[in-house]
Order: structure tokens, then C-alpha cells, then sequence
């Protein structure tokens, strides 16, 4: 009888879950929590409609403003995911803020005053630390400045200056935070907490702010109550669709060391929470304290209870599509431990507004992935961040693909490698054009395993402190730097071309060929340097005597005291012979080459004196398409870099044809 009431059940349920029984479930801001969920009767809130989603229901949310973090209970089932819908992208928010109405007070000139209580910040309690953002300071320093943290670590800094997670926005935008009161004094639209809480209760300090010449009650004020806009408090949930929402201003924290301190766990402003089979796009994320999103399973969790779906695989099959992930106080996405995770045609610019650089503030770029297996990073717009990196594989990468991304002009590189200790092919880089980047467009320090094949790299600032095309060395003893291949790529307009590690110590061999470089014979642009591992084996007067001695002609050129040196190809050839490496055999010179970028009008324009047709390649089994999908002959015979129609002559390339970019500020039109 128990076996036969079981079996019942479980009918019924399967009965009920069937596509004939999945439903919509409508949300609005004129809706009412006790009501059906109807379209005529709709829910107030997402999460009264995500407390009733079944497998295969879509949650319907009407435009409008909704102030809460959405925290899924359930997941879907294959075929049957959860969908939470904004009806018009643009036009749903979900914020992590709410109005903020409090008496003001002059403190001196333009600079107001008010109190600040915690009852505000009670719909978003589960943290270890505080639902407060306004009581949590953030766990690096940013702005390029050290304060506590940093003086805590490593004894300089100012052990006073402290900054928090807590936001104060002045019609939808966030303003500056300052550390101290005299800088506020100063500079207008900055604003200063100072923690007190001497007068008791729900007081906790006091708010000041310089509006300038506006008076602040005839401004829309909002403060950041939640830590979160959304993010399940179960992790491993599966089959989740997550599109067409706004998501801005929320209180997170950045990620310093947050694969072992469970309070600076990586917590985006969206999160997957180790999810599974998630699909998250058509959305735009911007204004979050730190950054946007988080996909892996890996590192601290910062809530005080947690629980899990038993047995769940964590963090594999998620697809990041088409979001604009825009202006966030450090990255764009971010995860740890991760597979099969696809990110794709997102637009993500302007963020690290918080500029955060220098030591224990690594966790910035465009995209940045630890421990990312399978992964596809495909066709994004990555742009325009400060002091920040394009695209960043961190911490072991084995079988992924980063290809037909352009990433232009970000604060720090444009593709960078780290920490892996692999032979050769374990992730590939393909067909991406890193264009005007401030470091290196193509960079690796303590990583080996690197395949990069078909890419143009060109034009990085002659202001930049490196400059180089490629820059390859070893900075920490941790792993090893070697058994990269840099194949049939186009390097345009660098200080240096190439700045590679001696194949010895924790460096090894490395593999090029049929690249083009902008370069004439005589021009000393190919570089040794002695960072094979740290401290360097070698004194810099010994190393050059060394190298040169390796060559056996020429005149080779000592640069920063020996440790770096500098030849022609005709050297570098004959250096690289020496270790049994015919590295760049079939590489040619050709200067004169020019590349621009119009970004309005998303053209790239190569200036090309030369045919390319004839220079050849390097096949590989992973060269399928070019840039523009073109296929790649696979007999030795294609264009190197990423467009296989470039030409001799001016060669005009629209570079986007994925979502329209916005201007700062901007949100997609209707």
C-alpha cells in the first residue's frame, strides 16, 4: 500500500509538471502580493512570484521600478526552466536602493548632513558581516590609494582611511565616495559616512554630502539597502532563465582573497549562486558597488546560513548572452570554478570605476575567469575601462576558447593569462583583435598551455609603461611560464613586438611562426628578458653578456641594466635557434602598416603595403572561422590575423554587429 500511495504521487506530480499545466505568473508595480498573479490580478513583487514558479512557469514582470533582491527558491527542470521576464528591456529595474527622504541639515557651505538608521536595511539580512552595506568596509581600498586594508598587510597606507560598500545615488547615478569629511569640504557630488553609535537604537552615523549649487530636497536621493539585486540563497540551483531586467545600485563587496575568506566571497550584483544550466541575457547591469556578475562555484560565501541542493554539480552549462554590463565599481563578470560556462556577445565597458589597482586588487577586467574548464568566451564588446583588463583566464583554463572578441581600450591589458602549468594547447586564443589597450594586448606572467592564433594586435599607447604586443615573464615562483604558441598573428604598432622570458629555470620553450610584424630588419623590437623566474637567476650585465654571446653576431642592445635585450629579427632568429626552437622561420617583417579605430561608426580600418595571401599559416585543428565566420582554409594557406579577406591596400572592417553600444548613462531604447 505504501509502495502503490508513493507511486501515486509521484503520477501526479509528473502529471502537474507537464508543459500542458505550465503557466505565467504577472508581476506589476500596480499589482497587489495578495492577489492571483493574473494578468488582471498581479503579483506586487518578483519574489511573491518566484515563491509559487514551478518548472516550466514564466514570471512576467510589467515596467516599472522594483525595489528588492530576488532570491529564487526552485529551480527548473531540463526543458522546463523558471523564466523571470522583464516584458521590455529598459524599462524593468530591480535595484538594490530605495528613495531616501531624511531631514538635511548644513553642515558648512554646500555640504548637508543627515542621519543614517538600519532599519533601512532589513530586506536583505543574511549576511555574515552586515545587511549594511554603510558598515561594511569594502576589503581592498580603490582609487589607487592604500588605506587600512593595505597598511594592515603590508604597513603603508593611512591605518584611518577607510572606504565602504554603501552608495548614495543622485537621479539613478552613484556619487563618489570620499574617506574623509575635509574631502567632501572640497569637492562637490562626493559623499562621507561617519560611523557613530553613541545615540543608540537603529542610529548608526551620519551621511554627509556636497550637492554643489543643488539643493538636495528638490533632488530624487537614493541610498543602497541591499547587497544583492539577484541571487538565490540556495546555491546550486539549475535551469533558470534570467532576462530583460535593469539591475543597478547595490552594495556588494570586492573579492579580495575570496577563495578563502567567506565574507570577500565573489558576490556580483546578479548571481548564479553555483547554479547550473542558468541562461542569463537581454539584460543591462551597471552601478553595482563592485561588479556585475558571478557564475562559479569556488571560494567564500557570505551568508549565515546556506544550503544546498544535495549532489548538485555546481557551476557547469551556464550561458551569459547579450547582456550590457556597464560602469560597475570593479569587473564585469567574474567567476571561480566553472564548466562549460559560454559567455557571449555581451556589450561590458566602463567599468572598474572605482579604480581599483595595486596589490590584493587583482579581481578587475572586462571578463575575469578562475579555473575555467570548457569555457567559451565568444564575440564580446569589451571597452573603455580604467586601469582595468579585457579579458583575464586566471588559475588553470584547460579546453578553452577565447575567440572574435574586441577589446579596445581598457586601462590595463587586453588579454591576459595567469597561473596555469600546462604543455602546449590547453586554451586558445583566436581570431580577437586587442586594439589600444594601455598594457600589453596580449600578456602572460606565472601561466604556461596558451595558443594564440589569428589575432591583430595593434596600437598600443606609446605613453604605456610596457607597450609591448606580447610581454611574457615570470613574476611569482608559484607555476611556470612557458609552452605558449603565438602563431600567424598581426602585431601593428608596439614599442616592442615581443618581450619573452629565457626558455629556462620556470620559463620553457615557446612556439612562433608565420606571425607579421611591423617592423623594419634593423629595428631592435624583439625582446629577451631575464624574468625566467623571481628573483632572476641572473645579474643584468651577466645575462645580456649571456645572450649575446648565444647569438654570436650583431650587436645586440642592453636594456634596464642587462636584464631585458633587444634585437633585430635576424637576432632573435638566431637566439631562439640556439634552443633548438625555430621560432618566427616563417614570420616577415613589413612596415608601414596602419590600424585605426572609429568607434562611432564601428569601423577598424587596416592600411595594409603589402599582400598578405602569400606570407601562409600555421593550420591548427581549432581554426574553423575567422571574425567575421569566414572560413579558414585549413592547408597552410590562410591570411594570418582574423580576417581572412584582408587585402594589400585599405582594408575597412565593421568590427560590431551585436547589440548597439550605449553612451554612459544610456539604457537601450524601447
Amino acid at each position: 500500500m505504501i509502495f502503490r500511495s508513493q507511486l501515486i504521487i509521484v503520477l501526479i506530480l509528473c502529471f502537474l509538471s507537464s508543459p500542458l499545466f505550465s503557466k505565467t505568473i504577472v508581476v506589476s508595480i500596480q499589482g497587489d502580493d495578495q492577489a492571483q498573479g493574473t494578468l488582471e490580478q498581479p503579483f506586487r513583487s518578483i519574489s511573491q512570484a518566484a515563491k509559487i514558479a514551478m518548472p516550466g512557469d514564466t514570471i512576467l514582470v510589467q515596467p516599472g521600478i522594483y525595489r528588492e533582491r530576488v532570491a529564487p527558491p526552485r529551480g527548473g527542470l531540463p526543458d522546463k526552466p523558471i523564466t523571470y521576464r522583464g516584458v521590455t528591456l529598459g524599462k524593468v529595474f530591480i535595484r538594490g536602493s530605495e528613495i531616501w527622504s531624511p531631514k538635511w541639515e548644513v553642515h558648512q557651505d554646500s555640504v548637508y548632513y543627515a542621519d543614517l538608521k538600519s532599519d533601512l536595511f532589513k530586506s536583505d539580512d543574511v549576511y555574515l558581516d552586515s545587511a549594511n552595506p554603510f558598515l561594511v568596509e569594502l576589503a581592498s581600498t580603490p582609487y589607487t590609494r592604500d588605506g587600512k586594508r593595505e597598511f594592515e598587510r603590508y604597513q603603508t597606507g593611512d591605518p584611518n582611511l577607510v572606504y565602504t560598500c554603501g552608495q548614495i545615488i543622485v537621479g539613478g547615478r552613484p556619487w563618489s565616495q570620499r574617506p574623509y569629511l575635509k574631502e567632501v569640504l572640497k569637492y562637490d557630488k562626493t559623499w562621507t559616512f561617519i560611523k557613530d553609535k553613541s545615540k543608540g537604537g537603529s542610529y548608526c552615523g551620519r551621511v554627509y554630502v556636497n550637492f554643489g549649487s543643488l539643493n538636495p530636497n528638490k533632488l530624487s536621493i537614493e541610498i543602497t539597502t541591499r547587497r544583492r539585486n539577484f541571487a538565490p540563497h540556495v546555491q546550486g540551483l539549475g535551469h533558470i532563465v534570467v532576462e530583460g531586467f535593469v539591475m543597478e545600485h547595490c552594495g556588494n563587496q570586492y573579492p579580495t582573497n575570496f577563495w578563502n575568506t567567506p565574507k570577500w566571497g565573489q558576490a556580483g550584483a546578479l548571481g548564479l549562486r553555483k547554479g547550473h544550466h542558468w541562461i542569463v541575457r537581454k539584460n543591462v547591469i551597471r552601478y553595482a558597488n563592485t561588479f556585475a556578475i558571478d557564475f562559479g562555484d569556488f571560494g567564500g560565501d557570505n551568508q549565515r546560513v546556506t544550503s544546498s541542493i544535495p549532489g548538485a554539480p555546481y557551476s557547469h552549462d551556464n550561458l551569459i548572452e547579450n547582456n550590457y554590463i556597464l560602469e560597475n565599481g570593479s569587473a564585469g563578470i567574474m567567476g571561480a570554478g566553472s564548466t562549460r560556462v559560454i559567455i557571449r556577445g555581451n556589450v561590458i565597458m566602463r567599468n572598474n570605476t572605482l579604480r581599483f589597482i595595486g596589490k590584493k586588487r587583482y579581481e578587475h577586467g572586462g571578463i575575469k575567469a578562475h579555473n575555467i574548464r570548457d569555457g567559451l568566451i565568444e564575440r564580446n564588446y569589451v571597452a573603455d575601462s580604467p586601469l582595468s583588463e579585457g579579458i583575464w583566464l586566471d588559475n588553470k583554463f584547460p579546453e578553452t576558447r577565447v575567440t572574435r572578441n574586441f577589446v579596445y581600450r581598457n586601462g590595463a591589458r587586453g588579454i591576459f593569462v595567469e597561473m596555469s602549468d600546462y604543455k602546449y594547447d590547453r586554451a586558445y586564443i583566436d581570431n580577437n583583435i586587442s586594439l589600444e589597450n594601455k598594457g600589453a594586448q596580449f600578456y602572460v606572467h606565472d601561466a604556461s598551455g596558451s595558443t594564440v592564433l589569428n589575432n591583430l594586435f595593434a596600437n598600443s599607447p606609446k605613453e604605456s609603461k610596457y607597450g609591448q604586443g606580447a610581454y611574457i615573464y615570470q613574476v611569482n615562483a608559484r607555476t611556470k611560464t612557458g609552452y605558449h604558441s603565438l602563431f600567424n598573428n598581426i602585431f601593428v604598432n608596439h614599442k616592442v613586438m615581443m618581450d619573452i622570458n629565457y626558455p629556462s629555470h620556470r620559463s620553457g620553450p615557446q612556439r612562433l611562426d608565420f606571425n607579421i610584424y611591423d617592423a623594419e630588419k634593423t629595428d631592435r623590437t624583439f625582446l629577451i628578458n631575464a624574468y625566467s623566474d623571481r628573483p632572476t637567476p641572473w645579474k643584468g650585465e651577466d645575462f645580456f653578456k649571456m645572450v649575446k654571446k648565444e647569438i654570436g653576431f650583431g650587436n645586440p642592445q642592453s636594456l634596464n641594466g642587462g636584464i631585458k635585450v633587444a634585437l633585430t629579427m635576424k637576432e632573435w632568429r638566431q637566439f631562439w635557434q640556439k634552443h633548438q626552437l625555430k621560432n618566427d622561420a616563417n614570420s616577415v617583417l613589413k612596415k608601414g602598416i596602419k590600424v585605426s579605430y572609429d568607434q562611432r561608426q564601428l569601423t577598424l580600418i587596416v592600411d595594409l603595403p603589402f599582400e598578405p595571401s602569400g606570407v601562409g599559416s600555421q593550420p591548427y585543428k581549432i581554426l574553423d572561422f575567422d571574425y567575421y565566420s569566414q572560413p579558414i582554409p585549413s592547408n597552410g594557406s590562410a591570411t594570418p590575423g582574423p580576417f581572412q579577406k584582408l587585402k594589400k591596400g585599405r582594408n575597412v572592417f565593421r568590427v560590431w554587429d551585436g547589440l548597439p553600444l550605449l553612451a554612459e548613462g544610456e539604457l537601450p531604447k524601447a
